[in-house]
């Protein structure tokens, strides 16, 4: 189990380590902000929220890092860059996590980038995402702006419906490489719950054949299950939501975005366990996990 063909890559982001084998580090947990639908949010296009209810999550999040060891990233979702320029604001105010920017349109995307820049914070930016529909002007700004750090999503049409991504990879790695990206993150695309299982393969194969730390958002297979509120219990629904996204770290995922950053202390216990259960892999070869792991902080 776990018997890799390379080297597992570990990146640090920020001061935030990820990659490298099931068990060695904590799984990043990536919590999504101002998204369509967030409450919290009454003017996406001018980025007008509270902030008083956003900072609580924020703080949250951090507790359950405190009481797990995992690792946040805030998913930084927007419409353009105005909004982004606020919510950036606030985040970079109130917290050290890194911000996985997540612009919907790319001409946005772009001015966004060079905001971040502008205000020497592209360090901590990961960018979320490049694909395989991605424009040359993207591409240009992470050269212009020097980004090092950037999440690969590995959707297409072609192979919605296959665990094969290695195709996708050899297309997209040599373009985000020349743009200047050194930390290639994963995402192995889940949109319903067939493809949960497609992608929980896809990411043990990219593991195995390349060592880049994969993850992907899991929470997103709930979406297609209309009837779950109708069937079945709140305490079913719970567990349901729970092991889905604790079933991408099972099969060895270095990160999960696992939906709005509200729920992280819905979903941060179930990864963890995880985590600890995965670290005596790490000390039958000797390698002992740091004190900060979920195996030293969930007891």
């Amino acid at each position: 189990m776990f018997d890799y063909s390379v080297k597992q890559k570990t990146y640090e982001i920020h001061g935030i380590k990820v990659g490298g084998e099931p068990g060695q580090h904590p799984t990043v947990m990536i919590g999504s902000m101002f998204y369509n639908g967030d409450k919290n949010v009454s003017d996406h296009g001018e980025g007008k929220f509270d902030k008083e209810k956003a900072e609580k999550h924020i703080r949250d999040a951090e507790m359950m890092t405190e009481k797990t060891g995992l690792p946040v990233m805030i998913d930084l979702v927007s419409e353009n860059a105005v909004a982004t320029g606020k919510y950036m604001d606030f985040i970079l105010e109130k917290t050290d996590m890194p911000i996985v920017l997540d612009v919907v349109a790319e001409v946005e995307q772009v001015k966004a980038l060079h905001y971040a820049d502008e205000i020497g914070v592209i360090d901590r930016i990961v960018l979320n995402s490049l694909s395989p529909h991605t424009k040359d002007p993207l591409y240009e700004a992470i050269t212009e702006t020097k980004l090092k750090s950037s999440i690969l999503l590995t959707h297409s049409t072609r192979y919605v419906l296959s665990s094969n991504k290695e195709p996708l990879l050899d297309e997209l790695v040599p373009k985000a490489e020349a743009a200047g990206i050194e930390h290639i993150l994963i995402d192995t695309a889940v949109l319903d719950i067939p493809t949960l299982g497609i992608t929980a393969k896809a990411i043990d194969r990219i593991k195995d054949k390349y060592g880049y730390p994969c993850g992907c958002g899991a929470h997103n297979a709930l979406s297609s299950w209309k009837r779950l509120k109708e069937k079945y219990t709140k305490d079913a629904q719970t567990v349901v939501k729970g092991l889905t996204n604790a079933i991408p770290t099972v099969i060895g995922a270095d990160f999960v975005l696992f939906g709005p950053l509200k729920n992280a202390e819905r979903f941060f216990p179930g990864v963890a366990m995880v985590d600890a259960a995965y670290s005596q892999l790490m000390m039958e070869k000797k390698v002992r996990p740091d004190r900060s792991h979920p195996r030293f902080r969930i007891g």
